[in-house]
Formats: C-alpha cells, sequence, structure tokens
C-alpha cells in the first residue's frame, strides 16, 4: 500500500475498488488465544507448550548484546532465567542450542496489516508488525492478544489505523474510505477521533507525488504542524511518510517522531543531518521496497531459500518476484538509498527494520531479511541491524517487554542455525520460533522439484484448450480511475468485424489520479475476480489497434485479490504474443483477470481489442 510509491500502488486501487470496497481491510482471522494461523496452515500441529522449556549451549543476542554458550529458560510466556551455567530443571523440556543463534521475536516497523499478514509474518520469525496503515477493525481483537500471553501463530499488530492526508492525496486510491484534513482547524479533532479508534501512533503522509513524476494535493504545512501539535498533546507519536528530501525536512521541522520512509532524490548533507540529530528523530528506510522501486537487489535469494521457500504461500512468491514499474529507469538513484543508511547511522540515528510489506518486492514476514541484509550493505553492522528489528522499535514505540532476551520479557523468539551477528544473511535460516512461549509449527520445505515448479520453472502443466475471450461479452467491463475519486472514464461497446466480433474502448484519460488509467477488463469466472485455474495455457494472444501508443497488460492473480498485478506493455497494430513462462510470478492456477488500459491523458480515444485469445 503503500506508501511512497503512490504512481504504482495506485493500480491496486483499481482492483480494490472495482470487485470490493474491503479487498484491502483486515481480515477477520481467528480469536486471540486461537491455535492456527492462516488457511494455508491448516492441518498443522496445534500450539503447545510444557511448563518449562530450556534452550542450552546457545549463543544469545538479547537485543543490545550478545552472550555466548547460555542457557535460555521460560515459562508461562515469559523468559525466567538467562545466563552462562544456570541449572535445567529435570521437568525441563531441553533443546541443544549448540552452533545455534537466540534471537528475540523480530518487530517489522513499516507493514500494511491486511488479511492473514500476522500469520504470515510469525512464520518467518516477525512476532511484531507496526501497521502504518489499514482500516481500524478489529483494533479491541488486536490489543487483547498483544496484551496477553495466551497461545497464537499470529504476529502481534500496533497501529496508525487511518493516515492523515488531504482529499485526494495519497492513501485515497485504494478504494477504502479515509477521512481526510483540509486545513488545520481540523487536526485537533482528526487526531482525537483516531485516538478513539484504537490508533496507537499518528501517521502523516507528506507526498505530493512528484518522486515519481506524478501531480497529488497533499497537507499544508501549517496542517502538519497541527497535527503533530495534537498528537504529542496528547502524548501519542507522530510519524511520516516521505519521498524527497524537501518533504523529509518539513516533517524535521514539523517535530514528528520519526520518518517511515527514506528518500532517493538526493543524497542527506549536513544541514539535514543537523537537523535529524538536533530534533531526535528515528527513520525506518524500508530498504526493501526502496529497492524495489529504485533498480536496488532483487529478492531471488529468499525465493530460492533452501528453508524459507517452502514456507511461501504463492501470493507471497508472486509478490517477491515483482518490482514497481520503471524501476529499472530509476537505478541509478538506489546508491543515494543506501548512502542516506549508511551516513543516517553513522550519525548516531536510530535506525528501524521496516519492510512495507505486502508491496511489490516484498512478503509478510519473509521480507525482514531481506532488509536485515540491505542494512548490513548499506554500512551497518549486523549486530546494529538486528538491533534495528528488536530493541531499537521496542523502546521507540513503546513495545513493552518485546524485543528482548532478559527474565521478564514476552518469550517471542527465533532460533537461527548459524549465526547472523557474523553473516547477517544467516538470520533467513530460521529454525524454531516461539511466540508467547508456543512453538509455533510451520511449513517444511518443499522438495526442490516442487518449488521449482511454483516458482514456473522447470515442470511443463498439461496444455488446455484455446481460450476465445471475445466469444463471451458477459466477462467484460470498462474500468477506469474515476472509480477511485480520478477524472479518467471508460465504456465498452461490442461490435462487428468482418467475420469476428471485436471490443470497442472509449477511454478518456485524464490527468487528476496518482496513475491514471482508462480501458477493459476480462474476467475469468462470471463473479469479476474470482480465480480460475488457467494453469494448462502457456501464452495470451492479444491485438489492439488504436491511437498513441501508451497501452498496458495486467494479469492479475493470486490467492488473495490484493495482489500486485504482473504489468507488460502492449504495442498497436500487430499481434502480441505473451509467454507466460516469461511472466515472473504469475500464478496461472489463480488468474483472476486481465486488463487492457490506456495509461497517458489526452483527448478522447477509442481502441478496439481485435484479437485476444489464450493458448
Amino acid at each position: 500500500m503503500k506508501s511512497g510509491f503512490v504512481a504504482a500502488l495506485s493500480i491496486v486501487g483499481l482492483v480494490v475498488v472495482l470487485v470490493t470496497a474491503v479487498l484491502l481491510l483486515p481480515g477477520p482471522e481467528s480469536a486471540p488465544g486461537a491455535t492456527t494461523g492462516s488457511s494455508e496452515n491448516a492441518g498443522k500441529e496445534s500450539l503447545a507448550a510444557p511448563s518449562l522449556t530450556a534452550i542450552v549451549n546457545v549463543r544469545v543476542f538479547d537485543g543490545e548484546s550478545v552472550l555466548e554458550s547460555a542457557n535460555v529458560l521460560f515459562s508461562d510466556g515469559r523468559i525466567s532465567e538467562v545466563g552462562r551455567g544456570i541449572g535445567v530443571p529435570h521437568r525441563a523440556s531441553v533443546i541443544d542450542g549448540r552452533g545455534k543463534t537466540l534471537l528475540p521475536g523480530l518487530v517489522d516497523s513499516h507493514v500494511h496489516a491486511i488479511g492473514t499478514a500476522g500469520a504470515e509474518a510469525v512464520e518467518f520469525g516477525v512476532t511484531t508488525l507496526l501497521d502504518m496503515f489499514s482500516m481500524p477493525v478489529n483494533l479491541g481483537q488486536m490489543r487483547d492478544q498483544r496484551q496477553g500471553l495466551a497461545p497464537t501463530a499470529r504476529a502481534d499488530v500496533f497501529t496508525a489505523g487511518y493516515l492523515a492526508t488531504a482529499a485526494g492525496g495519497h492513501g485515497t486510491q485504494y478504494g477504502v474510505p479515509v477521512p481526510t484534513l483540509s486545513s488545520p482547524a481540523e487536526a485537533d479533532d482528526w487526531v482525537a477521533a483516531r485516538l478513539e479508534e484504537g490508533s496507537d501512533f499518528i501517521k502523516i503522509v507528506i507526498e505530493d507525488g512528484s518522486a515519481f513524476s506524478g501531480s497529488l494535493p497533499t497537507l499544508s504545512r501549517e496542517t502538519v504542524d497541527a497535527l503533530v501539535e495534537s498528537a504529542h498533546r496528547r502524548n501519542t507519536l507522530a510519524v511520516a511518510h516521505v519521498s524527497t528530501y524537501d518533504d523529509a525536512m518539513m516533517a524535521i521541522e514539523a517535530g514528528v517522531d520519526g520518518l517511515v520512509h527514506l528518500f532517493a532524490d538526493r543524497q542527506v548533507d549536513t544541514a539535514f543531518i543537523e537537523a535529524a540529530v538536533e530534533a531526535g528523530i528515528f527513520v525506518v528506510p524500508t530498504a526493501t521496497v526502496m529497492a524495489s522501486a529504485y533498480g536496488g537487489p532483487g529478492t531471488e535469494w529468499l525465493r530460492r531459500h533452501e528453508i524459507l521457500a517452502g514456507r511461501l504461500g504463492a501470493m507471497q512468491r508472486q509478490s517477491l518476484a515483482q518490482s514497481f514499474p520503471g524501476s529499472e529507469s530509476r537505478a541509478s538513484m538506489w546508491a543515494n538509498v543506501e548512502f542516506n543508511i549508511g551516513a543516517l547511522h553513522d550519525a548516531g540515528i536510530p535506525i528501524l527494520a521496516g519492510t512495507d510489506a505486502p508491496n511489490p518486492g516484498t512478503a509478510q514476514g519473509v521480507s525482514i531479511h531481506a532488509e536485515l541484509a540491505l542494512l548490513v550493505e548499506s554500512g551497518l553492522d549486523p549486530v546494529d541491524a538486528l538491533r534495528s528489528a528488536t530493541l531499537i522499535p521496542t523502546r521507540l514505540f513503546g513495545l513493552g517487554d518485546r524485543g528482548c532476551i532478559r527474565p521478564g520479557c514476552r518469550a517471542d523468539l527465533v532460533l537461527i542455525d548459524g549465526n547472523p551477528l557474523a553473516a547477517i544473511e544467516t538470520s533467513a535460516r530460521v529454525e524454531s520460533i516461539w511466540k508467547n512461549g508456543y512453538r509455533v509449527p510451520v511449513q517444511q520445505p518443499e522438495s526442490s522439484t516442487a518449488q521449482e515448479q511454483t516458482e514456473g520453472s522447470k515442470a511443463t502443466p498439461r496444455p488446455a484448450e484455446s481460450v476465445d475471450l471475445l466469444d463471451d461479452p458477459t466477462r467484460w467491463m470498462a474500468a477506469a480511475d474515476d472509480y477511485m475519486g480520478g477524472k479518467s472514464s471508460a465504456s465498452i461497446d461490442w461490435i462487428r468485424l468482418a467475420d469476428s466480433r471485436a471490443l470497442q474502448v472509449r477511454a478518456d484519460v485524464e490527468q487528476g489520479f496518482a496513475f491514471p488509467y482508462a480501458g477493459a477488463m476480462w474476467n475469468t469466472t462470471g463473479i469479476p475476480m474470482q480465480p480460475a485455474d488457467h494453469s494448462g495455457h502457456r501464452r495470451l494472444v492479444l491485438e489492439i489497434d488504436g491511437p498513441g501508443s501508451d497501452y498496458q497488460l495486467m494479469l492479475f492473480s493470486g490467492k488473495a485479490m490484493g495482489a500486485q498485478p504482473i504489468r507488460a506493455p502492449l504495442p498497436v497494430g500487430r499481434e502480441s504474443v505473451v509467454e507466460f513462462g516469461e511472466m515472473g510470478g504469475l500464478d496461472l492456477a489463480t488468474l483472476r483477470a486481465i486488463g487492457v488500459f490506456a495509461t497517458s491523458p489526452s483527448d478522447e480515444r477509442r481502441f478496439t481489442i481485435t484479437r485476444a485469445r489464450l493458448e
């Protein structure tokens, strides 16, 4: 969702609004104390914990420092003893930790905790999520879970709830209602309403779209000042979404407590560092999603990981395989991101690990290991990177008894096979996880053959019969950004061409939305966006005629409707063959829709889809 990358993310809103207004809302997970996670985990063993567990002879990173060859005892959801030579009662269940490292449960300090995020995150060692924007539903249930010690296979969530943004600004493009602000006079009531709903902190959007060559309404400096003042008067943290150096400086001058994105348009300078140090802010760089937007390192190593790959669901694999449109053209800016992270850390500014999952190039839980690796590549030592995902967010966000391994701390623990303090990538070798002292059952790695088939590499699905998409007019619908407050519009008509049927699309693409679009979409079933199995099809054949050249194909798939679409440019006036085997992250077993859109503002145009066939 996100956060920071308005143009690319707006297309998700297309699906959201066309299909359902609650697509991006937190899903109704089981009640606190339930012993199962997501539906993909159905059938796993129930959570169980003995009255006392001892992990012995283990390297312990306690959130701040390292203790070699220690014993750690925990029971009733809390750690009771930590140290060398501690005796182990006969009644304890003993786990040999030789050659392994025990970490506190990890904290992802920037996610959007939608759907089954909590269940997905915990399988990769992330036991606490800081949600930077979702609708405030089930907040009482979330609060009960994180305050208690009942068995659960979900990460705990702390949330901003709604974000503070201008009418039509970033955060309003996802098809869900967002209370906006238009003046400083509204700020105090707005903050009060969020805290009444149950928000744990306030997130403020300072985003005019310029970082991605767009234009968006954004909050005035006076309104940002008023929001920060109102939050602080209520002893509540105020954090800011920014995408540029100038917006980050504005946020610091307004008195925010932290930035929950870094910027790539320029390198930090002495003036910025001095302002940040004097203000005492922290920064969540979200390096993982910045890499996806600015041509940084990819995530194939996670998708192929010998331990974690087998725990990934189809939608997680799909999201990890994607990147933001145009990221290649911005690749030169990735060096700014790395420089800025290192410079801020060297200046003593607290850095927090946050992934911005589930944006393109990320997935809940697993991406924290990519984030840690990117922080180290940017200049942090492994121990500092681990602090950024444990004790530092705990202290700054007031998370209480998390992010630590000492007597009285919550027994949220992750056992790593190896030493991430020597090689940070080792953090991905997650062997065991405990949440509230209960061992969390996790998926065992699939065989290499199964993984290759899921990645769409070596297994060849059985061919299916060709499907002419133009045969059934009921599957087609017009789609444009006017559904989300934009000014574009579309309509469709069926015409006859010689001996065939064709779909004529009227597309009026107008400025006024972060990612203007207008066109047509084919649904794989009679119910919009419901998945259908097309794993036997190998390619899509399309032909469109019309003016201009700014047409884009989007393929929607995945077990959940909120997944990012796979995109490809479409030529005009000639047949285009899209080979599915070359579309990384596409899950043909859950194909939902195929969209054809004009994307550049122009006078009203008509284009015709003359051929559309699955083969």
